[in-house]
């Protein structure tokens, strides 16, 4: 069935037509000064009616089609990227698809391989009232050993942290311990309990390198968003899905590994 406004611009055209053409026939029949002016009121009342509707069809059209190939131009690319998914940011949302279940989901997921997790202090996952904590001691618990988890944070002599806590915290005391480092303390915390109950299978390492995202690269899939130096906890930055095998995902686990072996690594746990 016809929408409504449809209807009401093909019954715009079929009118304009027809004054057009009756104004033609008019113009045609009759030479006379006052028929001809009637003819030509009646050609431009109807070309008034007909063009703008025309010339709205056509740019719709138009706009259908460039905006059409350039929705299938930007797939390509992430395609050829390795992007299978962009999440506006890595927060739950509820009712719609979110960054945040989609992990949790990937976690649950696995069965055996290695998990490597890194972040500035990574509390969002080994905080005991978070989102994935709860994951985390459930895929260690049931694989039989058969998942290794590998988390990388920062140090807190870290240059690039001290630089953070500066913008973050510009009026911190003195005497006041930074949140990035009482973060990272819980984090610790968490990972040593993990470890002392469940098993072996999780390591801890600080790097100086501020690993300036927040990524974690499952045996099929990665996960990663940049952090940013601001003064507002950079949450709402996308996060990014990348392919096993893409260069996007073979870059992050390269960086991975980097600062696992860097010299500067300070195993914490075990």
């Amino acid at each position: 069935m016809m929408a409504p406004h449809r209807r009401i611009l093909y019954t715009g055209v079929v009118f304009g037509l027809l004054t057009f053409l009756a104004g033609a026939t008019v113009d045609t029949i009759d030479d006379s000064g006052y028929t001809k002016t009637i003819g030509i009121a009646l050609q431009s009342l109807g070309a008034a009616i007909i063009f703008p509707i025309l010339v709205s069809f056509a740019y719709d059209r138009l706009r259908e089609r460039l905006l059409g190939d350039e929705v299938w131009r930007l797939f390509a690319e992430l395609s050829d990227a390795g992007i299978i998914r962009v999440y506006r940011d890595r927060e739950f949302a509820l009712g719609r698809d979110n960054a945040q279940t989609r992990l949790s989901e990937e976690f649950l997921s696995q069965k055996q391989g290695e998990i490597l997790i890194m972040g500035s202090s990574l509390r969002v996952f080994f905080n005991p009232l978070g989102p994935f904590y709860r994951d985390i001691e459930t895929i260690l618990n049931s694989s039989n050993g058969n998942i290794e988890i590998k988390a990388i944070i920062s140090r807190n002599d870290s240059p690039s942290i001290q630089d953070r806590i500066a913008v973050e915290q510009p009026t911190l005391p003195p005497d006041e311990k930074p949140q990035h480092d009482r973060d990272c303390d819980s984090t610790i915390s968490a990972v040593r309990k993990i470890a002392t109950s469940i098993g072996p299978n999780i390591a801890l390492k600080r790097v100086m390198p501020a690993p300036y995202c927040t990524a974690v690269v499952f045996p099929g899939i990665a996960f990663y968003s940049p952090n940013m130096l601001s003064t507002e906890v950079p949450v709402r930055m996308p996060m990014i899905l990348f392919r096993a095998g893409s260069h996007g995902y073979n870059m992050i686990k390269s960086q991975f590994e980097h600062l696992w072996n860097e010299k500067s690594s300070q195993q914490v746990v075990p």
